[in-house]
């Protein structure tokens, strides 16, 4: 059986959107035949069919591919703007947390890797990953807000609830960071696979995020929050150094959020101090000090795009895209799906509750209001889904230690320009609320 010639990465392009041009790149018919070989089919037997693109994100491009009655996906980053998604480190640890989710946690619907390699000279010139194709799609905007009952919105956030209970179940690690492979184990059963942790690797990759020199994963790294914590404040207190060599306190800087307002050098400095004040006092508050636990933690937990519904939206069939999948304190696992946060406000992902549209709100602003409001009563309804499966991890969301805890590792990610843009809370309301936590022992 001859097989049908199979279409360029640039022919799939126009198929999947109009305009839509942007290459990976890679060899379309070499990565078919990858996937052919990793499901053991013989190219004379069953040929391709319902080729295409799935979806294409920041960093990766998925294609959809049929050989029969199986259907696979294949995961390509792309190479640009941020080359650290071709990373070959990161890709490994990509697949072997995959690996570590179908083993140790078999109750969340992942993709099972059929075949991978994380370097760019394979044979379809690209990094990838060949996986079994997850049924069920993601709920739309329309579904959501305007579709869906108040009854099968709630069913949905009890979904959510019960996977995310599963997801950040304590996992048997007693460090933070990055999942990769160890040396398999032989016993009486056979060999089994062994997880190990390599210092964390940054998340969300930009343009300027350098690429990993392979001995990192063998490397010692900050294994503590507290250390990880240390070692990026002093990153960004470098980069402050370097980016203001001059050090004039007076020198005007742009903050990072839409507006763009302007503080001072000095006013940067200030904000320095206070989240080294912060920090030290998180590391006392973690609330989980007398029985440590750890949990992996899903950085992108939305249904609109990486939580696959089954068609009559009763089941979760696959949670998919664990690019920045990391191990963490379980008490900064205590966060929302990206849907129940939308108008939160500063505080994105662990925002405060909003019960009222506040006096003198504009008539055109009070729509936003009436939707945080909305939210607020999600939020609370997601927690008690979670209090019924897990009364730890729903106690952890409105633990007062947890929550500071939460935002001052969301400040240390974010890095300086995010202390700027949240001065207010840095330099006084959240360092007010941590000095009473420590004062009052918590």
């Amino acid at each position: 059986m001859l097989s049908a010639p199979k279409p360029s990465e640039a022919a799939l392009n126009a198929s999947y959107r109009q305009g839509y041009t942007r290459l990976c790149p890679v060899d379309v018919p070499r990565l078919v035949d990858v996937a052919r070989a990793a499901l053991r089919l013989h190219p004379s037997t069953i040929p391709v069919t319902g080729l295409r693109i799935l979806g294409a994100g920041v960093f990766n491009k998925v294609f959809f591919m049929q050989f029969g009655s199986i259907a696979v996906i294949a995961r390509v980053p792309f190479n640009t703007p941020a080359r650290a998604a071709r990373d070959p480190v990161r890709l490994i640890s990509q697949i072997a947390t995959l690996d570590f989710l179908s083993i140790h946690i078999p109750t969340v619907p992942v993709p099972k890797v059929l075949a991978a390699s994380p370097d760019s000279q394979s044979p379809p010139c690209a990094p990838y990953v060949i996986a079994e194709f997850c049924k069920g799609t993601p709920l739309t905007i329309q579904e959501w807000y305007t579709d869906m009952s108040v009854t099968s919105r709630g069913r949905a956030i009890d979904l959510l609830a019960e996977m995310w209970v599963k997801i950040t179940a304590p996992v048997p690690f007693k460090t933070i960071g990055s999942i990769m492979r160890g040396m398999s184990r032989k016993d009486d059963a056979g060999e089994s696979p062994v997880f190990r942790i390599m210092p964390m690797i940054p998340q969300y990759p930009q343009e300027w995020t350098a690429l990993l020199d392979p001995s990192t994963e063998t490397r010692p790294g900050p294994r503590s929050i507290a250390n990880h914590w240390a070692a990026r404040m002093k990153e960004q207190c470098d980069d402050i150094m370097a980016t203001f060599p001059d050090q004039d306190h007076s020198v005007l800087i742009v903050d990072g959020c839409a507006r763009g307002s302007q503080h001072t050098l000095g006013k940067l400095w200030q904000c320095v101090r206070a989240m080294q004040e912060l920090t030290d006092i998180a590391v006392f508050l973690d609330p989980l000090a007398h029985a440590p636990a750890m949990a992996l933690m899903h950085a992108d937990y939305s249904c609109w795009r990486n939580i696959l519904f089954s068609a009559d939206r009763t089941r979760i069939e696959g949670v998919v895209d664990w690019d920045d999948a990391i191990v963490i304190p379980r008490d900064l696992a205590a966060l929302y799906p990206e849907e129940l946060t939308h108008e939160a406000g500063s505080w994105r992902v662990d925002p405060p509750d909003v019960f009222a549209i506040p006096p003198g709100t504009l008539y055109e602003d009070e729509g936003l209001w009436e939707t945080a409001i909305e939210e607020t009563k999600q939020r609370r309804m997601f927690r008690e889904a979670v209090g019924r499966r897990d009364p730890q991890l729903a106690g952890l969301y409105t633990d007062r230690r947890a929550r500071l805890r939460r935002r001052v590792d969301i400040l240390v990610r974010d890095g300086w320009s995010a202390w700027l843009e949240q001065d207010k809370w840095v330099l006084g309301q959240g360092l007010e609320e941590a000095r009473a936590l420590a004062r009052s022992g918590g």
